[in-house]
């Protein structure tokens, strides 16, 4: 009787730190309208993005602490650091620190008050990863509920002006193709070429991914073997 009594308190207990963990998904942001949230996880290290229906978005990387995410933004002008619980409804963020204290954006920043992400499209299967397209974007994809979620993360280094998001659905087959792409929040809605693809996925253990498929209902053919051959022949992944 005591074995078991053991045998269970452990399960209790691992099953109690693993849900203290933030978990993966989309999160909205209810003190900032129209801003968003998602959070990555890979072993112990950690991705953030937090983004904008119009565009813009911002990256932190870090690893878990405990209980939390602990991450910093990157490829800005200031040094913010996060530490990210998970609550009951999603999760609390609080920055821990903003430097240089005289930039704009750390002057505006109080960092005695907590912001909050509510739950909105939670991950629930293995299937997650990040990817650096050859344009230069991040793309985010996770699995909830049989769908695939895609994320685009994109800014033009040449323009500073230029940043755009996109969310996306796709289908899984049991071949790990991805397919039947689905816009729900595109900033930028402007399209001269008309481009669809498919990703077929390597495995679940180590998820490579490629493009498949790719064609142009609006490029001419020229122009869209041209777009295939520079820009949709290889994804490399980064977490």
């Amino acid at each position: 009787m005591k074995l078991k009594f053991l045998a269970f308190f452990t399960v209790l207990l691992i099953a109690s730190k693993s849900l203290a963990q933030v978990a993966d998904g989309i999160y909205s942001l209810p003190s900032i309208p129209g801003w968003y949230a998602v959070h990555l996880s890979n072993g112990d290290l950690r991705r953030f993005y937090t983004f904008s229906v119009t565009g813009a978005w911002y990256k932190y990387e870090g690893s878990q602490a405990n209980s939390k995410s602990v991450v910093a933004i990157t490829d800005v002008g200031i040094n913010e650091a996060l530490e990210i619980t998970q609550s009951p409804t999603g999760f609390v963020s609080q920055t821990t620190y903003c430097l240089p204290v005289e930039n704009e954006a750390c002057v505006e920043l109080d960092l005695s008050e907590e912001s909050t992400g509510i739950n909105a499209l939670l991950a629930t299967g293995s299937l997650k990863a990040i990817y650096k397209t050859q344009w230069n974007a991040d793309l985010v994809l996770y699995e909830s509920n049989g769908i695939i979620v895609v994320l685009l993360f994109e800014k033009d280094i040449s323009d500073s002006t230029f940043s755009h998001i996109g969310v996306y659905t796709m289908a899984i087959s049991d071949e790990l193709r991805l397919s039947n792409l689905v816009t729900i929040i595109e900033s930028d809605t402007e399209d001269k070429t008309g481009l669809d693809f498919e990703l077929l996925i390597s495995d679940l253990d180590n998820p490579q991914i490629s493009f498949e498929n790719v064609t142009c209902s609006i490029a001419d053919a020229e122009t869209c073997a041209s777009l295939k051959e520079t820009y949709f022949s290889q994804l490399v992944r980064t977490f």
